[in-house]
């Protein structure tokens, strides 16, 4: 009981059950199958306790726990912990409600909800008991649906994944008597309302699954007194009270299903809401699914010329055909030797000029990677588009231009050599009419493909527009036959209104199905968009998609990381809490124990020992200080010497491991930084702690981290491990990107932006001597 030391203050109270295996049963129905994606024997029995998924669930009578210890050193897994049951967030996000009351004669009246979008207050008749009063009482409903398909569900993908994994496991409709709950009842393995049954024989018109489901059966001891346990807690004596309560729910779920999840013939007026929805939905799914698949084709042929760019340039293949052509071309100025007639001989210099220059394009074009259209670029492929771009910026001066140089010098020397007079009016005009020439070809190509997409889309507005005409003509036909089947005479003038409402609204529907598809296809069209900007570029509606596109999924990742570090901030805040009073506390005792030790000698080493220890742990609760932002801080003079005494404490088992030198000039043991250690230290343990990995999988002999400082105030992190990759030059930076096995990417991110709020940057410096990678760390440039 030492573990349960809650129990020891004053008031608390509780039961603890201790139970020990003597059979390897227990075992099994703990663990379960570990592979697979069932609930075990004891998660099916403890979970759900008392109804916490509901929003307003009355409040727990009872904080239950229970804990696998697994070993002797008092870790242990929460079996039932709350979080993996449903949760009442689960329990709103879900496609549908049902909330309601079933009274006395089991007629049930309440507040039905379809995807969020139309509440309906219905009446469920039950006839089963002939209108007389229940034996099993009044009780309270309230139930979460969720679609069995993604395509036909409002949910966030993350929200249906999370939700339908927990209903695999404990989906079902519950039942608690004074929020206790009773056993099996919810249960999946315990279909007592025959759901799956009616699923299986009836798939079409029984629209509920089990495992979809999620909510509560309310009784209580006074309404329900006649609904009694079994002696072994197995659910309720299956007398007549029993059998009310099943027959009322499976009516129930018969009538809903009837009512609200129709898309026959038979369908009510009120499943029209979700019909119209789920249809919706599968729409956009469809359109969705078909634009991602023409983006994917697009993005895997985008990367492979990407890839293919980098492995070119990165051989010096460019340069060596690049080179290749200007000697073809040197060798073709060589021939014109052999020619007698100065006038020839200069046009042959000429056109060869041209043709030169002509490959040379030709060959830029061809290593050039096209703009990314039709998808959004992030990530990696966005750091790669744009190491892509410096590569082609560095290539133009390297060796484009160069080759453009070397071909006028090709010309003058054939000038020279064979003392041929050209004009340089002549070979400017050539230039120009070869670049106007090349400049009007693309032109006119692309002005063909714009016109043929024009056409296109006209004749695809034209064949739509006619189609759905068509539509409307036969359902105006289809219902002026029916004339013929209407006696006038022998119907009352009640009916025929309801018969005319009821032809009208067949017309009407189709006039709006093609009213809402026209309206589409025209936003659609009014969406095409482009304007001249000051400096003559013209801006497209695809440009501007394209940048809210790539913003919001920049907004994305980054809610995503920013509600993980504020989980993050948060545990680490109630440790720190917890730990301070526990350190003061440590702390007095030490004193105490001081005194002692000055009196009794022979505790002087205990207390040495302690003492030494305690300092050691105290100095890894520090780090906790930069995620705590309660904390009072001040900035300060700091030593680098004491950043690099900090390093050692907490690397040193580490660094000693690995065989690691841990070495500094003296430009460092002279330097110093000015701002926050709270700021400054968790970079500095980042930089070392990425350099131990990455020198550690480098497997090279004499491992070194080195740390120098300048006279301007900047501080190097250097190491002689694995190089980084050109193209990871700046996406290092990025959030969520990491090279390392099953790393978050987060903490050279996070540690830039910490150091930028001080005026601070951390960025990656040119290798220093003996190193192959060095961080700076250094005051940002106003």
């Amino acid at each position: 009981l030492i573990r349960f030391n809650s129990f020891n203050n004053e008031g608390s109270s509780g039961t603890v059950f201790i139970v020990s295996p003597v059979d390897d049963i227990l075992n099994s129905d703990i663990d379960g199958d570990s592979g697979g994606k069932e609930a075990t024997k004891i998660e099916k029995m403890l979970m759900g306790f008392h109804n916490t998924m509901t929003i307003s669930h009355p409040e727990p009578l009872l904080n239950i726990v229970f804990r696998d210890y697994r070993s002797n050193d008092d870790t242990y897994i929460d079996l039932i912990d709350k979080e993996h049951f449903f949760t009442s967030e689960d329990f709103e996000q879900a496609d549908h409600h049902f909330h309601g009351f079933f009274d006395e004669y089991g007629q049930f009246k309440g507040n039905i909800r379809i995807y969020h979008e139309k509440n309906f207050e219905h009446i469920v008749n039950w006839s089963g008991n002939s209108f007389n009063l229940t034996s099993c009482g009044p009780f309270e409903i309230n139930l979460a649906y969720v679609q069995g398909d993604k395509k036909h569900s409002i949910m966030a993908n993350e929200d249906y994944a999370r939700v339908t994994s927990k209903s695999d496991k404990f989906g079902g409709l519950y039942i608690y008597k004074d929020n206790i709950r009773i056993l099996p009842y919810g249960d999946s393995d315990y279909d007592y309302l025959e759901i799956e049954k009616r699923r299986s024989k009836h798939a079409g018109t029984a629209f509920f699954s089990y495992r979809r489901m999620f909510g509560v059966i309310s009784l209580s001891q006074k309404d329900n007194f006649r609904l009694k346990e079994k002696a072994g807690r197995e659910g309720f004596i299956e007398d007549q009270a029993y059998k009310n309560l099943r027959d009322i729910l499976k009516n129930f779920f018969i009538q809903l299903a009837a009512d609200f999840f129709r898309d026959d013939m038979k369908a009510g007026p009120k499943a029209e809401v979700w019909a119209t929805k789920r249809n919706e939905l599968l729409s956009s799914h469809r359109a969705l699914e078909k634009r991602e698949k023409q983006a994917r084709v697009k993005k895997i042929k985008f990367e492979t010329a990407l890839n293919s760019f980098f492995e070119n340039n990165g051989s010096g293949l460019i340069e060596q055909d690049i080179n290749s052509i200007l000697i073809n071309g040197e060798q073709k100025f060589n021939n014109v030797y052999s020619i007698k007639n100065p006038d020839i001989a200069s046009q042959k210099i000429i056109d060869i000029e041209s043709q030169i220059r002509d490959e040379i394009n030709i060959y830029k074009r061809s290593v050039l990677v096209p703009a990314p259209r039709g998808f959004i670029i992030r990530g990696e492929l966005k750091e790669d588009y744009n190491t892509y771009l410096k590569a082609m910026t560095e290539l133009e001066t390297r060796c484009f231009q160069p080759a453009i140089d070397r071909i006028d010098k090709l010309v003058e020397r054939a000038i020279n050599d064979y003392q041929i007079k050209i004009s340089k009016r002549k070979r400017l005009e050539q230039a120009v009419d070869f670049i106007s020439v090349e400049a009007k070809k693309i032109n006119i190509e692309k002005r063909k493909s714009t016109q043929q997409v024009v056409l296109d889309i006209n004749k695809r507005v034209k064949e739509l527009t006619s189609e759905l005409m068509i539509d409307l003509d036969n359902q105006i036909r289809i219902v002026k036959d029916k004339f013929k089947h209407i006696s006038v005479e022998n119907e009352s003038d009640l009916d025929l209104v309801t018969k005319r409402n009821e032809l009208a609204a067949e017309i009407t529907a189709v006039s709006e199905r093609n009213t809402n598809v026209l309206d589409a296809v025209i936003r659609q069209l009014e969406g095409i968009y482009w304007e001249k900007d000051e400096n003559n570029n013209y801006i497209t509606s695809e440009q501007i998609t394209d940048a809210l596109g790539e913003e919001l999924e920049v907004l994305r990742d980054r809610i995503h990381a920013d509600v993980e570090l504020s989980q993050l901030g948060l545990a680490v805040s109630i440790i720190h809490h917890e730990f301070n009073s526990t350190v003061r506390s440590i702390r007095t005792s030490l004193r105490d124990l001081k005194a002692w030790s000055e009196i009794n000698e022979d505790l002087d080493g205990v207390y040495n020992n302690i003492k030494v220890n305690f300092e050691h742990l105290d100095g890894y609760l520090n780090l906790f200080t930069p995620l705590n932002r309660r904390l009072q801080r001040k900035k300060e003079e700091i030593n680098l010497l004491e950043i690099k005494s900090f390093l050692i404490d907490l690397f040193k088992n580490r660094m000693d491991r690995h065989e690691i030198s841990f070495k500094h000039t003296n430009g460092y043991s002279k330097g110093k930084l000015y701002g926050f250690r709270s700021s400054f230290y968790p970079v500095f343990v980042n930089v070392i702690d990425n350099a131990i990995y990455w020198l550690n999988e480098s497997n090279i002999g004499n491992k070194t981290i080195r740390l120098h400082a300048d006279d301007s105030g900047a501080v190097y992190i250097s190491n002689n491990g694995s190089e980084i990759d050109a193209r990871d030059r700046e996406r290092i930076f990025s959030l969520g990107f990491s090279r390392k096995q099953n790393g978050r990417g987060m903490g050279l991110h996070i540690s830039n932006e910490a150091l930028e709020k001080i005026g601070y940057k951390l960025s990656l410096d040119e290798p220093r001597d003996g190193s192959t990678v060095t961080f700076k760390i250094s005051m940002v440039e106003e």
